[in-house]
């Protein structure tokens, strides 16, 4: 029987010329989620700027309270099924159509849900007003049981310009008109609607760009196997969800919304440099990984180059973070949150590690073994709960330090264990990080002691500026005396001029 969807978008489905020049697809994918993700950086920063001078942290709190509790549910927003798509060797329009309705199903059984137990998050923090806050947000669940599988066909096909310009259209459009709305008085609720502006942009987006439609579900379509690695995949990432937000819940309930407003704004300077790399690269790395399962040579040496690039750019910046936490928080969020910056100073030392620690989903995700991603998630998050109640006991900055703590101590680990199926030993996981962070460590203590203690000008931005020029300038200097040779720096100077060539 003929399906007309196939005949419509066959390369939707089939996708094995991709195969064709894998490397330079790879190049240009990651190239473009990497300035997608920097000029959403970009876009987002400057709308920090601004709606932090316009509200409160009172305000960031209240909506903080909600996001930390609801944002559990967006761990099941496409039930795991986005990377089943983009990882499957084979697949049909009919177990797209199937996922599709399954997708959206789910997003409108989370809508009702949430709006179900508004009236609890708003008993939890003894603040009446979260119940509406709580029930508006719930709508952006629709949009994303909507467009999770338009998205994942299109990160399958690698067509990774099209996603880009759904992603910096949405981030803008929606941080426009929340600095809009904050401008004109609306609080709180301007915060509150950026996400769903978003979701709305976005599946708009992706609907025009990706021209596949869903047909009728079908039964014995063959998604039972893609249903379990989206089950597997789906408990890893909740378990990741609990490690990430579980610190700003017990902030909120122990300590008010006050303190959890400058633990959150912390976080997501902290995170928002390397969820910016991380989320650029790990699209583009398991769709080509996935493609490389039967090359196992090309594959540990993809993963491995991927694993130098995220060092090499990861460890300065983690550096740079803890050694410029006050003037960097002063620059984007004004002089009013000198408590941030404390804490940023301890969740900024992480953010390296962070970024290496998350590519070992490209390695689960991309064999196929989604059964050890929950295996580890469960094991970490562990881990993470015993390192935060510790941190708790002291204060706001004893969690952020805690957090720290056990994320430096899973890194390896976290890695070896992801790896195993491919043999990757733990000397080829240090020699792609040692030099960088050695390099990075050394630097910062000769800038923090010796040189940044010069005043250039008398505005703090300019001076920021010239102290991340020094400080990287001393950092690819030590970095080329730890190799004995500038070739890693050639290296990256390369792909760069690789990508340029083909965006």
């Amino acid at each position: 029987m003929n399906n007309p969807g196939k005949k419509q978008i066959p390369d939707y489905f089939d996708n094995d010329h991709l195969r064709h020049q894998l490397g330079q697809r790879a190049v240009r994918g990651g190239g473009v989620s990497v300035i997608s993700r920097v000029m959403g950086f970009a876009i987002q920063m400057v709308g920090l700027i601004v709606l932090a001078r316009l509200l409160s942290p009172s305000d960031f709190g209240l909506v903080a309270m909600v996001t930390v509790i609801t944002e559990i549910f967006y761990v099941f927003k496409d039930l795991g099924l986005s990377y089943a798509t983009i990882q499957e060797p084979s697949i049909n329009h009919d177990q797209v159509s199937t996922l599709f309705w399954i997708n959206l199903s789910f997003g409108i059984i989370v809508t009702l849900l949430i709006i179900l137990i508004s009236p609890a998050i708003a008993w939890f923090y003894h603040k009446p007003q979260l119940q509406f806050i709580t029930i508006v947000s719930s709508v952006n669940f629709l949009f994303i049981g909507l467009s999770t599988q338009h998205l994942a066909l299109l990160k399958r096909n690698m067509a990774f310009v099209s996603v880009a310009i759904v992603e910096i259209a949405a981030t803008f459009i929606s941080t426009v008109l929340a600095i809009c709305l904050a401008w004109q008085g609306w609080g709180y609720w301007s915060l509150v609607s950026r996400p769903i502006i978003l979701g709305l942009i976005s599946t708009l987006g992706v609907w025009l760009f990706c021209r596949w439609r869903p047909g009728r579900p079908v039964r014995k379509s063959g998604v039972r196997p893609m249903l379990k690695f989206g089950a597997n995949t789906l408990i890893g990432y909740l378990f990741d969800y609990i490690t990430l937000n579980l610190d700003k819940t017990l902030i909120g309930r122990k300590y008010g919304s006050d303190q959890i407003g400058y633990y959150q704004r912390a976080v997501y300077l902290s995170k928002f440099a390397s969820d910016t790399l991380t989320m650029s690269l790990t699209n583009v790395a398991v769709a080509t990984l996935s493609k490389l399962r039967d090359e196992p040579d090309e594959y540990r040496r993809f993963y491995l180059k991927g694993l130098s690039i995220i060092s090499f750019v990861g460890m300065p910046i983690s550096i740079f973070m803890f050694i410029m936490s006050r003037d960097i928080v002063n620059v984007i969020l004004g002089p009013n949150w000198d408590q941030t910056a404390t804490i940023f100073s301890a969740l900024g030392l992480s953010t390296g590690m962070y970024l290496i620690y998350n590519t070992n989903g490209w390695l689960h995700i991309s064999l196929g073994r989604s059964d050890r991603f929950k295996k580890w998630a469960i094991f970490a998050a562990v881990i993470y709960l015993v390192a935060i109640l510790i941190g708790l006991a002291i204060g706001v900055m004893g969690v952020a330090i805690a957090y720290t703590t056990a994320t430096f101590l899973l890194m390896i680990p976290c890695l070896l264990y992801a790896g195993k199926p491919i043999g990757l030993r733990i000397i080829e996981i240090l020699s792609n990080l040692w030099r960088f962070f050695f390099a990075a460590t050394i630097a910062g203590m000769i800038c923090r002691y010796l040189l940044f203690k010069i005043i250039y000008t008398n505005f703090i931005v300019i001076n920021l500026i010239m102290d991340l020029i020094v400080y990287a300038l001393i950092y690819v200097a030590l970095v080329i005396s730890f190799f004995g040779s500038p070739r890693p720096i050639m290296e990256y100077f390369n792909l760069l001029i690789r990508i340029k060539r083909n965006i």
